[in-house]
């Protein structure tokens, strides 16, 4: 009996010692494994199980301090379907230069970038904490790899485009830069867009996009419309005041070198204190991503530009900073 009590108390005691240790289990604790090439992760956000894939260069980048890239689908698409239509040039750039790219996955499918329609999409109507998921993946990295932490940006197009145009007014503290791509801003965000400090921006937007006008107004995507947004040339002097630029960009021809229907205007503008904010105006081009594989067709989307690779000019941009 007596030794049957004293294996009784044993085994509350291990129980109680196991239940204690899982209560103070750090969720940043578990590290994230630094093996070169694509690799899966999922969380718990908010109730619910939220993935993503992590890109990790070259082994010889391991020992470095690396930044960070987060590269955001569009509404309906996913993460692995944005690489393979970026060509998996990003991940090209990072065994290069030596960066880590996040490929995040929308709740189904859907990002909550600021618009307010009701009625079409989850994120929205239930106003899930995407920029919180984002960051908590920041937190995560940091908290297990050698990450660059004053180099963290961001880039995105059409859905993924508005959310890394929304990351760069909620947390201008953590995305040193963006690259926005066929977006802009919700009209019913702006006044939300706040940011504590300047960010560097990269706007690439076609005139003859078909789902997110160039000059604004509601977004439509077969025939229904997906709430209302800035034009390019409103969001451009939004973000030029915002940022203490030049309102008069200087304004430069891309070669036009590719029998593609489509050329290309640079926008620099000027004086920016402690930003820099550029605009790849896309004459002829669509809702699309430039220098990539065309997904959904013409017919839907509009013209692809060849006139210049959108990956290479974004990390170029980035690096920069």
């Amino acid at each position: 009996m007596t030794h049957l009590r004293i294996l009784l108390i044993a085994l509350s005691f291990l129980i109680l010692s196991s239940c204690i240790k899982k209560d103070n289990t750090d969720p940043m604790a578990e590290p994230f494994s630094y093996t070169a090439g694509i690799q899966s992760n999922e969380i718990q956000w908010e109730g619910r199980t939220r993935t993503f894939l992590v890109y990790y260069p070259k082994e010889e980048h391991r020992n470095k301090s690396l930044p960070v890239l987060f590269v955001i689908h569009g509404g309906g698409g996913t993460a692995q379907a944005l690489i393979n239509a970026t060509r998996n040039r990003f991940n090209e750039l990072a065994d290069t230069d030596g960066f880590i790219v996040v490929y995040p996955e929308g709740f189904e499918k859907q990002w909550n970038d600021g618009r307010d329609v009701e009625g079409i999409v989850t994120s929205w109507d239930e106003d899930i904490n995407d920029v919180g998921f984002i960051t908590d993946i920041v937190d995560r990295l940091n908290a297990n790899l050698n990450v660059n932490m004053s180099r963290i940006f961001t880039t995105g197009i059409s859905n993924g485009g508005f959310m890394s145009s929304r990351l760069l007014c909620d947390r201008s503290d953590l995305f040193r830069g963006g690259a926005i791509v066929t977006a802009t801003l919700a009209t019913t965000y702006v006044s939300n867009c706040q940011p504590a400090s300047p960010n560097a921006i990269l706007v690439i937007n076609g005139t003859q996009d078909p789902l997110v006008p160039y000059a604004g107004g509601q977004v439509v995507v077969l025939g229904q419309e997906r709430g209302e947004v800035l034009g390019t040339e409103a969001y451009m002097q939004f973000l030029a005041t915002r940022n203490g630029c030049d309102m008069n960009p200087t304004i430069t021809d891309l070669p036009d070198t590719e029998d593609d229907g489509t050329t290309v205007k640079i926008y620099d503008y000027n004086n920016c204190p402690s930003s820099k904010l550029q605009l790849y105006r896309i004459e002829g081009g669509g809702h699309t991503w430039p220098g990539g594989i065309e997904v959904l067709g013409e017919g839907l989307v509009g013209k692809t530009s060849r006139e210049f690779v959108a990956c290479d000019v974004i990390w170029e941009f980035f690096s920069g900073l």
